[in-house]
């Protein structure tokens, strides 16, 4: 009789593969749903947020995006420490269904034009339904995926969460790019730009289906304090650690294709393709960078080199974009940015969680990847936007992500080494 793996706690569990994509299917969602509404930002702008200035119009579509991020430090706080006394399916199955219902009240949002001043508020309460529930999505995924199947393949597993974000990108900007072939102008604003949004619904019975099957150990009961000194020390580094991430994450594959056609007067259909190469660079690196985490450690030396890599080419990066804006050298210069920025981030999936005992890592990693995300990642494209108008300056971008990467950078030389240790 066949037997099925283990956990690292001895449970009995479904197989890893089955667990990984359980697991990671949520925050395939979530980052779809950035990816389109990225990409459709400028046209979102006209339909919700019109104004006689079209910067003016964009800011405010991207403050839009940008709330949602308000909710997600509650849902951290609330969501993570639901998954830490619950389990980590109950948290995940109210998450991706959350999500799920945000995404769809997007897509079948009545317009400006219909409805007035209440199309953009309905905007802003998707976004903050969305918000609450990616807030505590990354702390139970990532719990899950470090928790279940060996510990020699922890880095691996938790890595998925990273690529997952490459396959959302590259599966998000490969229909926005294919509607923006095969649909007018006149259509894509009329209907067009719904399409991707209401199909990401789809991925929700999926997801529940599979998280259902989500074997759970039972919760860890402790009388340990949840806010002994040290955690909460740990939080803060976590916070700042994933500082870097996210900003670059949300410029590199979300921003620049509003950055290529508004600065780099880029055609549109072009400046799509660009992020589709961001993406496949996550996709197919982060695994492999994760695996490698595993035999060499996750701090030193991928996590730390992947860093200072991505700080020194920045500014030469962006300077080029400028200098040359065509699509063979931005799409260049972004893969190769991608490709030390996933060397950089993908190890250390492993590394922040793997700093928490396991009666309290959902809950402080939710609430630490909710907090970072949503004052440095959800903010970043309006930042570096607002940042380019009011100093006349398309370097921006690069200055903001140096300084924000180099925090980040110390933060993870302070977190401790936890490759091929057992778990707390």
């Amino acid at each position: 009789m066949s037997t099925q793996p283990l956990t690292s706690s001895g449970t009995i569990a479904v197989s890893q593969t089955r667990i990984v994509v359980a697991a990671v299917i949520g925050n395939l969602l979530e980052f779809f749903d950035f990816t389109v509404y990225s990409f459709f930002a400028l046209t979102i702008a006209k339909l919700f947020f019109p104004s006689q200035d079209p910067v003016v119009s964009t800011l405010l579509a991207l403050s839009a995006f940008a709330i949602g991020f308000v909710a997600r430090p509650v849902g951290g706080f609330v969501l993570g420490h639901y998954a830490d006394k619950r389990g980590r399916r109950a948290a995940l199955t109210l998450t991706i269904f959350l999500m799920a219902v945000g995404s769809a009240a997007i897509g079948l949002a009545p317009t400006y034009e219909t409805i007035g001043i209440a199309a953009p508020a309905l905007i802003i309460v998707a976004r903050l339904v969305q918000g609450f529930a990616q807030g505590g999505e990354f702390g139970a995924a990532t719990a899950t995926l470090l928790e279940t199947g060996s510990a020699k393949g922890r880095g691996f597993r938790a890595s998925w969460q990273l690529a997952s974000q490459g396959a959302a990108a590259l599966l998000g900007s490969g229909m926005a790019a294919l509607l923006t072939y095969h649909l007018t102008g006149p259509q894509l604003l009329d209907w067009g730009w719904r399409v991707p949004f209401l199909a990401g619904t789809l991925i929700m019975p999926v997801g529940v289906y599979l998280r259902r099957h989500i074997v759970d150990d039972e919760p860890v009961k402790t009388e340990r304090s949840r806010f002994e000194p040290a955690l909460v020390r740990k939080w803060f580094l976590t916070v700042f650690a994933i500082m870097g991430m996210t900003v670059a994450t949300y410029v590199l594959m979300y921003y620049i294709p509003t950055y290529s056609i508004q600065y780099l007067k880029m055609p549109p259909k072009l400046s799509m393709l660009v992020s589709i190469g961001a993406a496949c660079v996550s996709l197919l690196m982060c695994p492999i960078w994760g695996a490698l985490s595993d035999r060499m450690g996750r701090r030193k030396p991928l996590t730390v080199f992947g860093r200072v890599v991505l700080i020194a080419l920045l500014y030469p990066a962006f300077w080029l974009m400028n200098q040359f804006p065509t699509l063979p050298v931005v799409t260049g210069l972004i893969v190769l940015l991608m490709f030390f920025y996933t060397m950089g981030s993908a190890p250390a999936y492993a590394l922040m969680p793997e700093n928490f005992p396991k009666h309290v890592r959902a809950g402080y990693l939710a609430s630490a990847y909710a907090v970072a995300v949503s004052v440095f990642g959800g903010t970043a494209q309006l930042v570096v936007a607002w940042l380019i108008k009011v100093t006349g300056n398309t370097m921006a971008p690069a200055w903001y992500m140096i300084a924000c990467v180099i925090i980040s950078l110390g933060a993870v030389m302070m977190l401790e080494e936890t490759g091929g240790r057992d778990l707390a």
